[in-house]
């Protein structure tokens, strides 16, 4: 029993000792789980390493199918057409920083709008940012102010068994599905009968090692309807190219409302 006088501080300190240590390895392995998420959410927000991109896609709207032309400029411009037979551009949608221009070059209308008059602004965020950010394959929280801010925003959310992160935007609810090689192959946001999602396919080398994907869906289901929009990219380009930020309207173009312009075009 004497023995047990000096036996149990030992055992008591060892329990403790080792607890404590067991609390330490948790916190650095936390530590570490959360440093990592933050690299690959910065790493995810940033730029890509080029400024421009061309392409000529393969669009299918709800059934319909068309050709047509992507042009980007990282902050700058946005621009995708529609053509009739692969020939003649009957359509084109130009994304500039602070608005959208809308032509149905077939009836020579067209239309300035703002963002907040595009349908679904409120529910998506939608600003010339959170477009650019659809079609590069970025990460974005709508309306922060910079990679500080949408870092704030941005926490991963999970894990499941085949190694794809969950990212989520803690104001809008958007969730990015990033895969293991830390490329977003897909972003949801769901609400009060309302569904948007976008899924990114066929990841190609475009720049080094920086990959971009060739096949992006789009799909929104509001107010029990259905919108399916998928492009198939092909003569990708990366090398800067001689066209305008934006596209002169002709004389001839007479400008109408939006709603009036959206009945009225015709793919």
């Amino acid at each position: 029993m004497r023995s047990l006088r000096y036996i149990l501080p030992v055992l008591i300190a060892a329990l403790f000792l080792g607890g404590c240590r067991s609390q330490s390895a948790l916190k650095k392995q936390k530590a570490k789980e959360e440093q990592e998420s933050a690299r690959m959410i910065h790493s995810l927000l940033e730029a890509p390493p080029v400024q421009e991109l061309t392409a000529s896609l393969s669009l299918n709207l709800s059934g319909t199918k068309v050709s047509g032309q992507l042009r980007m400029r990282r902050g700058r411009s946005i621009q995708i057409s529609a053509s009739m037979l692969g020939l003649v551009e009957v359509a084109r949608i130009e994304f500039l920083p602070e608005m959208v221009v809308i032509m149905d070059k077939f009836h020579n209308l067209y239309s300035v709008c703002h963002y907040a008059d595009i349908p679904l602004r409120n529910e998506l965020g939608l600003d010339f940012e959170t477009v650019q950010a659809f079609l590069w394959n970025r990460l974005f929280a709508p309306g922060s102010n910079g990679q500080v801010s949408a870092s704030s925003r941005l926490r991963v959310d999970r894990t499941d068994q085949d190694k794809n992160t969950y990212i989520r935007d803690s104001e809008y609810g958007y969730e990015f599905k990033v895969n293991p090689d830390e490329l977003i192959e897909s972003l949801t946001k769901t609400g009060n009968g309302f569904r948007f999602n976008v899924d990114y396919d066929d990841f190609t080398a475009l720049s080094g090692k920086w990959k971009y994907p060739l096949r992006v869906n789009f799909h929104v289901n509001a107010s029990g309807k259905d919108i399916d929009v998928s492009a198939k990219m092909s003569s990708v380009s990366t090398d800067k190219k001689n066209w305008p930020d934006r596209t002169q309207v002709t004389r001839r173009m007479k400008q109408v409302s939006l709603d009036e312009l959206l009945d009225n075009i015709d793919l």
